[in-house]
Order: structure tokens, then C-alpha cells, then sequence
């Protein structure tokens, strides 16, 4: 008797009677319809009662899953809250994979991809940080391509399931050899990926247990994310630390140069004015010019001394640096032929303090250019403000340079770190026996972006007004 469930036959109903003739009925046979029936009916029944327990034990795996999630989640943004150091980070992190999945250790594996070697970088439990285990079962770095799990992993760049450690034909002597004094009669690791690369191998260690289940490989999944996001953090870390140290100390070197370098440049220009005088028989002269070489020796060695210390210039907690720029060309280049001019024009606004500084470096810096290279008879300054931007010109009448042929490495490669650090515009301006033109062009809405309250203040009225020194 067929068994029929929605027009289909899922099985037969066999009764079968050797003691008598003629027993089946149609009485007995409408019987038999009916009792196929109702097969059919429990058959369903039972279906549906499996597929009701399947997709319970689904979702209760989906919720240990996204629990984990959440778990992991939370508890790395804690550890990345607190833990000042990003071995702590990645230990803590592996020691919550190993609690989560009920390990007794888990371990992570890092690649190397500029030597191509594959090198254990910590092994956890569920509580603490074991440390690296000198004798590791990859001893020599590059020789990981030569086992079938690292293989599969990072080819395959899916998980490794391993239910027995010693059956497993995966599994080589050496990891066997390794594994099996530890208790560890199974193993799950799973690949860390980057960009669809694999970067890395995260693998929890078991003794005895159940089969792995989908749901617990899809958290070790979900977890080993969480941990390369923590690499990833760590290694941005590390790029930020490296540069900052970077700019740090090319602001050191800028600052010792625009102090050291330029003030030792009017110390010899002195020099060479008291040598002039002592040749002519003026002894007074001569040891004015040599007061005022000791005068910018020292202020040049505490201006230096400052810098490394970020401190400003002392000369711009007295004046702006306009005023403080006109005084150090004044101080440099008396007693000397250089004819030296600055002119103003239009309402100058109250400039940052960080503007202020980097304007007289880089107008110190042109003036060394000119006293050490361009054997110049006039030096220029000018300062210009209209609505839209603040200029400031710098330019002598010396022998000038080819612009893309010099490269002096500090001096003019500062001036246009200054300027890039204000977000303005460098232009130098130069050519063999005519001279050399630097125009400095800073916007003017930055300057209310940095100083909201600052009010602009006229300096000369808005007419041109010329100084010469």
C-alpha cells in the first residue's frame, strides 16, 4: 500500500498473510488506505518536527555566534581603552578566542611577507599570556610551505578543522611530535586576511571534546577579525609614533638651522667687519663688530636651546614678527654694504603665533641666502594685505641661482615646509646675475579658521610706507 504525501510517494505500507485465502478484504484494504494515511500524516509530523529543531539549534547557534560577536567586540574595545601596550592588546584578545571557544590555549602565527617566513608571535590561554614557546614545530621560519595545514590555510585561505591529532594524515611529525606532550588532541585554526590576503593564523588547541560545530568555526571566524583589526590598530600606531618622531625631528633639524646656521652666518659677516676694521687701523670699530659677533653667538646658541624645547623665538614674545624681523637684519647687517628696505602696505591682521614664527624663519633664511651667496647690494622686505591674502616679498639684487638646478637640503626645503605647514603658496623667483624673488602668499580665511576672535588691526594706515635701513 503506497504511503502518499502531498501527491508523492514517500513509502509502502507491506502487511503480508500466509494463514488464510482471500484475507484481504476490501473491507481490510480500506483499512490498510487508512492506516497509510495516517503514516503519512506522522511521516509529516515527524518532518516537521525535525526541521523545527534544526532551525532552533540554527538559531541558538546564530545567537552564540552573534553574542561572541558582541562579547569580542566589547571587550576589545575595553582592552584597546586600556592596555598600553599592543602585546597586551593581542594577549588578551587571543586569551577571550580561547575562553569563548573553551580552549586550553590558542596561539597566533604572523606572516612576514619582505623575508616570506611565517613566525609565532603568542601563545595564550584562557586566562593569561603564556609567551612565545622557544621550541615551536615551524623552527625554521621560511619551511612553512612544506606543511599541508599552513598550506591549505593560506592557499585555500579557508579554516582548518582537525578532530584527531594523531590520525589526521594533515598533520606532519613535527606538529604531532609537538602537539601530543601538550594534551592537544585537536585543533581549529582559521586565517587572518587583510585585502583577501592572508596575513596571519589564529588556531585554539583542545583536548577532548565534541566534533567542532559550523557555528563555533563561524565565530572563530567572526573573532579572528577582531584581532587583525587589533594588528591593524597597532601598526597604525606604530606609523603614527614613527611619524611623529619624523616630523619631530625634521622640526628639530629646520629649527636648529634657522637658529644656528643663520646666526652663525651674522657672526661671520661681524667677523669679517672687524677684520676690515682692524686692517684700516680702526681698533673701535673693530671691537664693536666683535661684541656684536659674541651678542648674536649667544642669542643664536638660546634660540637653539628653545627650539628643542618647541619654545618660540624670545625675540617674538616682545614684538610681532615684522618688527622682530627688521631687528635681526638690522643687528646682522650693521656695519656691513648691504642696503637693506622693508615697506608695509594695507591692514595686516593679527597672525597666529605659529605664522608669526615660521615668516621670520623664513625671512632670516633669505637674508642668510643673500649675506652667505648672492654677493647682493640691496635686500627688500615688503608686506602686503588685501582681501583675500597677505604677501610677503623677499628679494635681492645679487647673482642669483637657477631654481631647478640648487638644492641646498635644509634652507629652502624648510621655507616651504613653513609654508605648507600655514597652507599658503611658495614662489621663488631666480636667474644667474639678476637676482633672487621670494613671495610667500598665505590666505587670509585661514587666519580667522585658527584665531576666530583675532580683529584686524591697521598697521601704517593703508598706504605704502618704506624703511630703509
Amino acid at each position: 500500500m503506497p504511503i502518499i504525501r502531498h501527491d508523492a510517494v514517500i513509502g509502502i505500507l507491506y502487511l503480508e498473510n500466509n494463514l488464510t485465502t482471500l484475507a484481504f478484504t476490501s473491507y481490510r484494504i480500506h483499512v490498510l488506505k487508512l492506516l497509510a494515511s495516517q503514516a503519512a500524516i506522522s511521516l509529516e509530523n515527524a518532518r516537521l518536527y525535525s526541521e523545527r529543531k534544526r532551525a532552533e539549534e540554527a538559531l541558538r547557534a546564530s545567537e552564540q555566534v552573534a553574542r561572541g560577536q558582541v562579547e569580542a567586540l566589547t571587550y576589545s574595545l575595553d582592552i584597546l581603552a586600556t592596555a598600553s601596550e599592543p602585546e597586551k592588546f593581542l594577549g588578551k584578545m587571543l586569551s577571550t578566542i580561547c575562553r569563548l571557544l573553551n580552549g586550553h590555549s590558542a596561539a597566533l602565527w604572523l606572516f612576514n611577507e619582505p623575508t616570506d617566513s611565517l613566525i609565532l608571535r603568542l601563545v595564550v590561554d584562557s586566562v593569561s599570556q603564556i609567551g612565545v614557546d622557544l621550541h615551536t614545530p615551524v623552527q625554521n621560519p621560511r619551511s612553512w610551505k612544506e606543511d599541508p595545514v599552513i598550506q591549505e590555510l593560506f592557499f585555500a585561505a579557508r579554516p582548518v578543522v582537525c578532530e584527531d591529532v594523531e590520525t589526521d594524515p594533515r598533520v606532519n611529525d613535527q606538529f604531532r611530535q609537538y602537539f601530543m606532550p601538550k594534551g592537544t588532541k585537536k585543533f581549529l585554526a582559521v586565517p587572518i586576511l587583510v585585502g583577501g590576503k592572508v596575513r596571519g593564523i589564529i588556531s585554539v588547541r583542545h583536548s577532548n571534546r565534541a566534533p567542532y560545530r559550523t557555528e563555533e568555526i563561524g565565530l572563530m571566524q567572526a573573532l579572528a577579525h577582531q584581532v587583525m583589526l587589533a594588528i591593524r590598530l597597532t601598526e597604525v600606531g606604530e606609523q603614527s609614533r614613527q611619524t611623529a618622531v619624523l616630523a619631530e625631528r625634521n622640526r628639530m633639524a629646520r629649527d636648529v638651522h634657522d637658529t644656528l646656521a643663520q646666526g652663525f652666518t651674522g657672526v661671520i659677516i661681524q667677523l669679517e667687519a672687524a677684520e676690515y676694521a682692524m686692517s684700516d687701523g680702526d681698533r673701535k670699530e673693530a671691537n664693536r663688530h666683535l661684541r656684536r659677533a659674541g651678542e648674536l653667538a649667544r642669542s643664536s646658541l638660546s634660540e637653539a636651546r628653545r627650539s628643542v624645547h618647541a619654545l618660540r623665538p624670545q625675540i617674538l614674545e616682545r614684538d610681532d614678527f615684522w618688527l622682530a624681523l627688521k631687528g635681526i637684519v638690522k643687528s646682522t647687517t650693521v656695519g656691513t654694504t648691504l642696503e637693506t628696505t622693508f615697506a608695509a602696505k594695507g591692514k595686516i591682521p593679527v597672525l597666529p603665533p605659529p605664522w608669526q614664527e615660521n615668516l621670520l624663519r623664513i625671512g632670516q633664511e633669505a637674508l642668510t641666502n643673500t649675506l652667505k651667496y648672492a654677493r647682493a647690494k640691496h635686500f627688500r622686505a615688503r608686506l602686503t594685505s588685501d582681501a583675500k591674502e597677505i604677501r610677503l616679498e623677499l628679494g635681492d639684487d645679487g647673482n642669483g641661482f637657477e631654481v631647478t638646478e640648487r638644492n641646498d637640503g635644509v634652507g629652502l626645503a624648510g621655507m616651504r615646509e613653513r609654508v605648507q605647514e600655514m597652507g599658503g603658496e611658495l614662489k621663488i623667483v631666480s636667474s644667474r646675475g639678476r637676482g633672487t624673488k621670494i613671495t610667500v602668499i598665505l590666505p587670509k580665511d585661514a587666519i580667522c579658521r585658527l584665531t576666530p576672535h583675532s580683529k584686524l588691526a591697521p598697521r601704517n594706515g593703508s598706504q605704502e610706507h618704506h624703511m630703509t635701513i
